[in-house]
């Protein structure tokens, strides 16, 4: 079946879109009003280089040499230096899936109609990712003051002095203008790109999320009172009132609590979780606005004939989302670690001490807390915030950056270890459902639990459990187990029977 093409309007790109086309290749397309605005900024640039006028990057050096005047015949040459002299990364490549975002987003953008670049340059940067390529980007470069590293090597790949990702493809080299070489790399395109990639995985592991903690709220017999609706409208958040909704069609009523009143990370369930989320919504909103932002240096404005002089490509507002909702999994992470040691601790009634069910003297699951807590120490390190750092480049003319890359690489690495959280945490309740015979009592929330216990093994003597969390993240990594708590799986109907 031939996917339809998604359009690049400049107006109405999400994160989700950046990853069906940046991995689902589905392919993309500018829509006519998008080359437009870019054919109007273009028109823009010609005029006021034609007049003599200075627009930075175009007839002018960059940062500190921007009084350096260049003159129109050496331009195209200008243009071409800057990209060689700025394509000076290094670090290990980017992902191709962050690469393909990045063409992506920088393609968005400039239907916005601020940066007014080649149409050839444009229409290439849609052509390659239709064809399924990906330029080779370096990760470190970038300051969250404008991807200038890895713009620069997108630049160098389209004219066919930079690589790609993969087999060298035979693509043809795309001529660049005057002017050109800043506009492409006047963009935190790369690091929005990335944002967008690792915001949509996110979404997809938080769904997961709130099915493993209620597998593990099941096992350890928590008290469902905490999901009361009363006590979740007493304090309204929205992320903390919708996962409370969404725990309690999961668990039900269940058995009688085995606390008077149960630790904290069962009872405050609904608020990390929920903490969570609304990070993670504040993360979209941001996103919503910079996907479709323009934000070159100088900013053209065709109507009036101005080239603006612009701060638009700092990414102080994209910088303080990626920290927050870095250090919100970084809480929802420590509970999920703190159930584990619930379950294993043998204070729950049913539940051996560490879940061990071979003979005296047996470890059970007892190593799953010490790889809990060791994915736990990884996470903190990538969710410190960065936005407190500072930086002075170009003999202080960039004087303040944002290190917005950093925290959006840093979001993508916090996301993988906290996939190794959840992963231990589904093990060890599936291993604590099985020998306690306790099972969540509504449908959907039973779904959720066969399907898990499906996917895991069932042997619960001593023995090597590294596969069994390999095997909990590739089931968290796809989203299954959080489209079936949703009540939308692929199983397609109810299943009573309870997993042995």
């Amino acid at each position: 079946m031939t996917r339809r093409s998604l359009p690049l309007d400049g107006r109405t790109l999400t994160a989700e879109r950046v990853a069906r086309i940046a991995i689902d290749h589905d392919p993309a397309h500018l829509t006519r009003r998008a080359l437009q605005r870019n054919r109007e900024a273009v028109a823009t640039a010609h005029r006021l280089l034609a007049d003599g006028i200075p627009v930075y990057g175009r007839n002018t050096g960059v940062g500190a040499l921007l009084d350096d005047d260049v003159d129109a015949a050496a331009a195209i040459g200008h243009s071409r230096r800057l990209l060689r002299s700025h394509a000076s990364g290094t670090g290990a490549l980017l992902p191709a899936e962050v690469s393909r975002a990045t063409l992506a987003v920088r393609a968005n953008q400039l239907g916005a109609g601020g940066g007014g670049i080649d149409p050839g340059l444009l229409q290439a940067l849609v052509d390659t990712l239709n064809a399924g390529l990906a330029p080779a980007l370096h990760e470190v470069g970038s300051l969250g003051i404008g991807d200038v590293t890895t713009l620069a090597e997108v630049g160098l790949a389209l004219l066919g002095e930079g690589r790609w990702l993969g087999d060298r493809p035979s693509w043809p080299p795309v001529r660049i203008g005057a002017g050109d070489a800043i506009v492409l790399m006047s963009s935190n395109a790369s690091t929005l790109g990335e944002s967008a990639v690792a915001a949509h995985r996110l979404d997809t592991v938080l769904r997961s999320a709130e099915a493993v903690a209620a597998l593990s709220f099941v096992a350890s017999r928590g008290d469902p009172v905490v999901l009361d609706q009363r006590v979740q409208a007493a304090r309204p958040h929205p992320g903390q009132a919708a996962v409370a909704h969404h725990l309690r069609e999961l668990i039900g009523h269940g058995l009688p609590p085995a606390r008077r009143q149960d630790p904290l990370c069962l009872r405050c369930l609904p608020q990390v979780h929920g903490a969570v989320r609304d990070a993670h919504t504040d993360l979209g909103g941001v996103l919503a606005v910079e996907l479709n932002a323009a934000g070159e240096n100088p900013l053209l404005d065709p109507r009036a004939g101005e080239a603006l002089t612009s701060g638009n490509f700092h990414g102080a507002p994209l910088t303080l989302a990626l920290d927050q909702v870095r250090a919100a999994i970084a809480q929802t992470a420590s509970q999920s670690v703190q159930r584990v040691s619930l379950l294993l601790d043998g204070r729950t009634e049913g539940l051996p001490l560490f879940l061990a069910a071979d003979e005296p003297g047996s470890s059970g699951a007892m190593i799953l807390e010490w790889t809990a807590h060791a994915a736990l120490a990884e996470l903190r390190a990538t969710a410190a915030p960065v936005v407190v750092g500072a930086s002075v480049v170009s003999r202080g003319q960039e004087d303040h950056v944002s290190a917005a890359s950093q925290a959006a690489r840093q979001l993508s690495r916090t996301v993988e270890h906290y996939l190794t959280v959840l992963a231990v945490e589904l093990v060890t309740a599936v291993r604590a459902l099985r020998l306690s015979e306790r099972w969540p009592v509504t449908a959907v929330g039973e779904e959720v639990a066969v399907l898990a216990a499906e996917r895991l093994p069932g042997d619960l003597r001593d023995r090597e459990l590294s596969s069994d969390v390999a095997r909990a993240i590739e089931l968290l990594r796809t989203g299954e187990l959080g489209a079936t708590a949703l009540g939308v799986g692929p199983r397609g109907t109810r299943t009573t029977v309870r997993p042995g």
